[in-house]
């Protein structure tokens, strides 16, 4: 069954009243929009973003693909939003592939993920998590 998601993503930077209606929905049912919901998180100054990232604090592991490939763009912000705002403050552990991706987001740091600080919040995932880098 295809759900209604138009009360599911914000529709503009004002607009609060989706999340309400998204705490009532599993991680499953919202599948389809994971994408649309983390491009919310490209900027956390924008106050959809930190409610966001709150909904899925508790489900990295089940959208790893989905964080997997926004820490393997170029986009250092949304990297580095990633990583401080749901990988780092979650109370979850992060599965290995995640963590080997923050690895990798590490080690092969560019000079714009040097400059917007994303190897540094990197680092201390690995160090949370007694990684060896």
């Amino acid at each position: 069954m295809k759900i209604d998601t138009k009360n599911l993503v914000p529709n503009n930077k004002e607009g609060l009243n989706f999340i309400n209606n998204l705490k009532l929905k599993s991680i499953s049912e919202i599948r389809d929009i994971i994408p649309q919901l983390l491009e919310w998180m490209q900027d956390m100054n924008w106050p959809q973003a930190p409610l966001i990232a709150d909904y899925f604090s508790p489900y990295i592991n089940e959208i790893q693909e989905e964080l997997i490939s926004i820490l393997k763009s170029n986009d250092e912000m949304w990297k580095y939003w990633i990583l401080h705002s749901l990988i780092l403050h979650s109370e979850i552990t992060p599965s290995q592939k995640i963590l080997l991706e923050v690895k990798n987001v590490y080690l092969n740091a560019t000079p714009h993920d040097k400059e917007a600080k994303v190897d540094i919040i990197a680092m201390e995932i690995l160090e949370k998590y007694k990684l060896s880098f």
